[in-house]
């Protein structure tokens, strides 16, 4: 048996508009249609109709004599947000679902009530979820798409149609409930129709004969009778929300409060579809006509409003706009995230909101472009590294994610806390251990096996010896002196004086076939002071790598 619930949005137009500003909810609400030569009024809500206000009169009718009303145009934007968002709620109830026009969605619940109740229960749910978004839709429930939207359009939130009532219930309607074409609804009105039950009481026979089969097809609608199926909706790939200004603003903080309640209302929706966002996009359109629009990437996928809106925030005000803003959109990309289990051995993973949060409120601090994962870059230059957006560590690392030592185990010195030195393996850190954690073994204490592979001294050995090179971040320029091609003498911050031991150079070299070509000597120092460092050159200057310790 067929059960088709419609929702239906009264006063669509007007109820996008407060579904941007809750403040006007419940204030005589009158919406202006920009046309010409004089602006109309094509919506008004029912305090505004109780001042007089109807739908058709001019502005100057309107403003003619003293009302208490608001004023607002039409917004394009805010309607297919608000309409998207009437189907996301009924997309969370059934995955059959089909837009029947602005503010108008139906689904079918048949087959529901093990999971939500009987019809009525349904209907409740389906009200209360549309409230929630800011809507306040009505909902009808009856075996056809024509009976459920008669039904929505009674003056109660919530009207069930039993099965066999709807041609009862369907006969005083007014022949427009089906949307006809003109030429069609002329002809009828012609012929002395005026409701779906004239419609429905005529011969079917004589009604073949002068309209054919599209005159069937009507009288069965006019009956209750709809065996087309729904028109599946498919949901949008991303989610985005948009609010236009009265007036243009110049200053940055009207703009971070609409920031703050876009998000809130995107992570609504994303909630309502148990989805988060990996990705969010701001545009501001400014007054000159121009956009100034960024991204930001949260460090792991997120619905929770607070972390959206200090990630907004942030952006926005590390970038802001040159010119002032008439308009802000919030737009983001779904994703689902499936729910884990946390390990019983292991140390329990980060809250997704809090680690959302902080990397949030980070990335205000020291901006977007700081903040990330070191990345060890594929080749063997020195510090080849980068920022790479933050991602949960797993407790225990793949092993295919491990790394062999290279020719010299000193190398885990270059990887910049990335990594930490395991035996003969460099395995990820832990993300709490992610510190400047750095090793390097003195070169001529590695030993070589007959496989000409490096091993590290054991350090249990008599006479082994362990140090750890302190990193400089940024690097430290140097003056050094050379004669006959070795330093003698060492001048920068913090590493100064003459070299009374030495040794090196190390040459090494890479991508010589492109333009990043490049090449550099290294050499370990002895300072006369006992310090121990070391510096390279890479042909035009030289610098201070860092201290051993």
């Amino acid at each position: 048996m067929r059960r088709i619930a419609c929702l239906l949005v009264h006063r669509f137009a007007a109820a996008a508009i407060v579904r941007i500003e809750p403040a006007l909810a419940g204030r005589p609400l009158v919406i202006l249609g920009d046309t010409a030569p004089a602006r109309l009024v094509i919506e008004a809500t029912d305090e505004a109709r109780a001042q007089g206000v109807r739908r058709g009169m001019t502005e100057g009718q309107l403003l003619a004599e003293p009302r208490a009303v608001v004023c607002r145009e039409r917004s394009n934007d805010a309607e297919i947000a608000a309409h998207r968002a009437l189907l996301e709620v009924a997309l969370a109830h059934s995955p059959r679902v089909e837009g029947g026009g602005p503010g108008i969605g139906y689904l079918d619940v048949a087959g529901l009530s093990g999971l939500f109740g009987d019809e009525r229960q349904i209907g409740a749910r389906l009200s209360g979820a549309a409230r929630e978004l800011g809507l306040h839709a009505r909902v009808g429930i009856a075996g056809s798409r024509a009976g459920a939207r008669l039904a929505a359009r009674g003056t109660s939130d919530l009207t069930v149609i039993p099965p066999g009532g709807e041609a009862m219930a369907l006969a005083p309607a007014p022949l427009a409930l089906l949307d006809l074409p003109p030429e069609i609804a002329a002809r009828l009105a012609r012929w002395g129709l005026r409701t779906l039950g004239d419609l429905a009481a005529l011969p079917s026979p004589a009604l073949f004969e002068r309209m054919g089969e599209e005159g069937l097809a009507l009288q069965r609608l006019a009956r209750g009778e709809d065996p087309r199926p729904l028109h599946l909706h498919e949901p949008a790939a991303m989610i985005e929300e948009q609010h236009e200004l009265d007036d243009p603003v110049d200053t940055l903080e009207p703009v971070w409060a609409l920031l703050v309640a876009l998000a809130a209302r995107v992570c609504e929706r994303l909630s309502r579809r148990q989805h988060a966002a990996d990705r969010l996009e701001w545009i501001c359109h400014l007054a000159d006509g121009t956009e100034h629009a960024g991204q930001v990437v949260p460090a792991f996928p997120t619905a929770d409003a607070s972390a959206m809106g200090i990630l907004l925030r942030g952006a926005v005000e590390a970038r802001p706009p040159r010119a002032p803003v008439a308009a802000v959109l919030v737009r983001a990309w779904p994703i689902h995230i499936a729910p884990g289990q946390e390990s019983f051995d292991g140390p329990l993973r980060p809250s997704p909101r809090r680690l959302a949060e902080t990397m949030a409120r980070l990335a205000a601090l020291v901006g977007g472009d700081s903040l990330g994962a070191p990345e060890v870059l594929d080749t063997h230059r020195p510090d080849a590294i980068r920022l790479s957006p933050f991602t949960p560590l797993s407790a225990v690392a793949p092993r295919s994610r491990r790394r062999r030592v290279g020719r010299l185990a000193a190398t885990a010195a270059r990887d910049d806390s990335a990594f930490q030195l395991a035996g003969r393996e460099l395995l990820p850190a832990e993300p709490e251990a992610l510190t400047r954690r750095t090793a390097s073994i003195p070169r001529e204490d590695i030993e070589m096996t007959s496989t000409g592979e490096a091993r590290e001294p054991d350090p249990t050995a008599a006479g082994a010896l362990t140090l750890a090179l302190r990193r400089f971040r940024p690097l430290r320029r140097a003056a050094v002196t050379l004669v006959g091609g070795r330093p003698v003498q060492v001048r920068a911050e913090g590493c100064m004086g003459r070299v009374v031991a030495s040794a090196g150079p190390w040459r090494s070299s890479g991508e010589w076939w492109g333009e990043s070509r490049w090449a550099r000597d290294e050499w370990d120092i002895e300072l006369q002071d006992g310090t121990i460092c070391r510096i390279f050159t890479d042909g035009r200057t030289w610098s201070v790598e860092g201290i051993y310790d």
